[in-house]
């Protein structure tokens, strides 16, 4: 009989439970054809399959039986049955089977198994009530087994839930267990700082954020987490689980006894004030060193007969200058490198062509792109097509769909990344104009750490002082634009602090492409450091966000990007 022809209509539901039985693909290929199987031999009308991937079937709640619902409530569709390989996929809990029952009944739905047979009648839904029990019983027996695993992996010393901060789950000699990660450096470093009680908890948090231990936003740990992660006794080897104590066989990252000295210090929270090796006092400490001797800079508060004052120093060389000279000096020279008003027009004029580029050509690319993202697709229903109909063996299947998903991995990967750096690079102009044209007011307004930051982004080798004059070495791709600029290509603008005969410093744009593209890729790389810095500052200090001047604070800014 032509299915076709008849009037019974049904759907199909295929689950899995976990991610390596998606990755296989075995089991859905294998349940959605018996049951279309199941649907000719009993002339139903397939009218849409609803494919549940990596879902319990402890609870009722998943995306893909919550549309199933949706739809068999509706009339229009005219559904009568629902065909399942087995009851458990729809449910292994007795009292939410009965619940999806009573639902489907409403609606005038039956529930068909492929595999297991019960009828309409006293005895068929007795039957069916056994095989829900057993699927139950299963479950139960399931995470019975789980928990004894669990209480038996950690009287052996492992660690078999998602791992802490600083550790991976992986297999050692065959079994889960955590090893350290890149992260364990620094969360031994937060235990190690809060012990000396120099620094508050908020104040490691976030210098432990500059070194990368962050969400996976870029954001710093939360508060909570922070005190959460030095309360862990997971990372000095001790795990309290099920009601017991038991020693892990991982290595730990720290030792019990600095484990014990945080907790004291987190239950007083005096903190020592320190000497500190970064003083906010004085931001160019270390950052200036002597002309002649290399020596670096210092900084310290001097007594007077009323009070104290501060002063910079190179003690070898007897140089002694105070502080508000000092900085002063560093405000003049930093604003030697300024733009003008002119030079910031030009600047903008030359972006703005460049991204009109960059865009159109990502444009161009995303189209070639979808388009070899479309055929990779279709490539993969075909395959699976070819399975359905017995033409491919499923382990030929399942090597040709992994093959199409690293191409399709490799495609989107490519373009996201181009994507996200056109995205970048329009982000942060309207910072860097600003800056540009005052570098010494935003270097003053900064928080201490970014503008530590931001004196090496500018002179990238520091900068040398003889006690009268300034000098650097080396300075950042952004400012040396300005000899772009100078260059005959502009002979109406002139500025006295370049030396256009220091070939190391100086920048040409040839006409060709291959050389506008190296440019403007040096370009980008320090626009990115620049964006890096300016978020590092956000969550330093409130303050930094009102040092651009733009209305409406945080929201402001963000609706700037």
């Amino acid at each position: 009989m032509n299915p076709q022809t008849n009037n019974k209509k049904a759907v199909i539901y295929c689950r899995v439970s976990t991610k390596e039985q998606v990755e296989e693909g075995n089991s859905l290929v294998t349940q959605e054809r018996n049951c279309r199987e199941y649907a000719i031999k009993n002339c139903y009308e397939i009218a849409s399959v609803f494919v549940e991937q990596g879902e319990s079937a402890k609870t009722a709640d998943r995306t893909e039986l919550q549309k199933l619902f949706a739809y068999c409530a509706n009339k229009k569709n005219g559904i009568n049955a629902i065909i399942a390989y087995k009851i458990d996929r729809i449910s292994r809990n007795t009292d939410d089977y009965s619940q999806i029952r009573i639902l489907l009944k409403r609606y005038g739905v039956e529930i068909k198994s492929t595999s297991e047979y019960f009828e309409n009648t006293p005895a068929g839904r007795f039957m069916e009530n056994i095989i829900a029990n057993v699927a139950q019983f299963d479950n139960d027996v399931r995470a019975e087994r789980s928990v004894g695993g669990m209480v038996q992996a950690l009287r052996e010393g492992r660690y078999v839930w998602k791992a802490p901060l600083g550790y991976s789950n992986s297999k050692v000699g065959g079994k889960t267990n955590l090893v350290q990660n890149e992260l364990a450096p620094l969360i031994k470093l937060a235990f190690e700082e809060i012990s000396t009680r120099l620094y508050t908890v908020d104040e490691v948090r976030l210098r432990l954020a500059l070194l990368g231990l962050t969400t996976k936003k870029g954001r710093p740990i939360p508060k909570g987490h922070t005190y959460r992660i030095l309360k862990n006794k997971v990372y000095f080897g001790e795990m309290h689980q099920f009601g017991e104590i038991n020693y892990g066989v991982y290595k730990p990252i720290i030792s019990k006894e600095l484990f014990s000295t945080v907790q004291l210090v987190l239950q007083n929270r005096k903190r020592i004030l320190p000497y500190l090796l970064e003083n906010p006092d004085f931001p160019l400490r270390r950052f200036v060193y002597h002309l002649n001797t290399n020596e670096k800079l210092t900084g310290s508060w001097s007594q007077g007969k009323t009070k104290k004052y501060p002063y910079y120093r190179f003690i070898s060389s007897k140089v002694l200058i105070s502080k508000d000279k000092m900085e002063k000096l560093f405000s003049v020279f930093i604003d030697s490198f300024s733009f003008d008003t002119q030079l910031v027009s030009m600047l903008k004029k030359e972006i703005k062509e460049n991204i009109t580029q960059r865009v159109s050509s990502n444009e161009k690319t995303q189209l070639r792109y979808q388009s070899e993202t479309n055929r990779l697709k279709d490539k993969q229903r075909i395959l699976l097509q070819k399975n359905l109909d017995n033409v491919i063996s499923d382990s030929l299947l399942k090597e040709s769909m992994s093959e199409i998903e690293k191409e399709l991995l490799t495609i989107n990967q490519a373009y996201e990344e181009r994507q996200e750096s056109v995205f970048d690079l329009a982000s942060v102009f309207e910072y860097l104009f600003r800056f540009l044209e005052k570098p010494s007011k935003i270097w003053a307004s900064l928080p201490f750490l970014t503008k530590i930051q931001l004196q090496w982004f500018v002179f990238p080798k520091g900068i040398s002082f003889d006690g009268k004059k300034i000098q650097t070495p080396e300075l950042s791709f952004v400012f040396k634009l300005k000899e772009y600029f100078l260059s005959p290509n502009f002979p109406n603008v002139s500025h006295p602090n370049f030396n256009t005969n220091n070939q190391k410093n100086q920048i040409t744009l040839s006409s060709s492409q291959e050389d506008k593209d190296h440019f403007w890729i040096l370009f980008q790389k320090e626009l990115m450091d620049f964006n890096e810095l300016l978020q590092k500052a956000e969550f330093q200090e409130e303050e930094v966000i009102n040092i651009f001047n733009i209305k409406g604070g945080k929201k402001g800014r963000k609706n700037c990007k």
